[in-house]
């Protein structure tokens, strides 16, 4: 299973700071090699745009670290941010930058909801 990760801040700064999250986490044992970044389809005269990051092999363990890395993540940046998890059925969570403390738990809750009972 993969989830995708959308950043927003202030006005046109997403992109970059997609690329920031995603330099950022890779340097996480647990996520290396299992966050990707992927693009939106490019406007007429654009080169292709970043839009979010897509988490691979979601455990619990990669979950733990996404949450405690983004915490560390978002206060280093002192900005108006949200994060956007969403699972491939379509079932989202959206966490700002001043809930991310509760934020493994609800994440967690939209992947248990979102995956069919073996």
């Amino acid at each position: 299973m993969s989830v995708r990760i959308e950043v927003t801040g202030p006005a046109g700064s997403d992109a970059a700071l997609v690329r920031d999250l995603h330099a950022w986490l890779q340097r996480e044992d647990e996520l290396r090699g299992r966050v990707g970044l992927t693009g939106a389809a490019p406007e007429p005269g654009q080169m292709g745009a970043v839009s979010e990051l897509v988490l691979t092999a979601v455990s619990s363990g990669t979950v733990a670290a996404l949450v405690a890395s983004a915490q560390l993540w978002i206060k280093q940046r002192r900005a108006n941010l949200s994060i956007v998890v969403r699972h491939p059925d379509g079932k989202e969570v959206e966490i700002y930058a001043e809930q991310i403390s509760g934020a493994e738990e609800f994440i967690r809750t939209v992947l248990r909801d979102a995956d069919p009972a073996p």
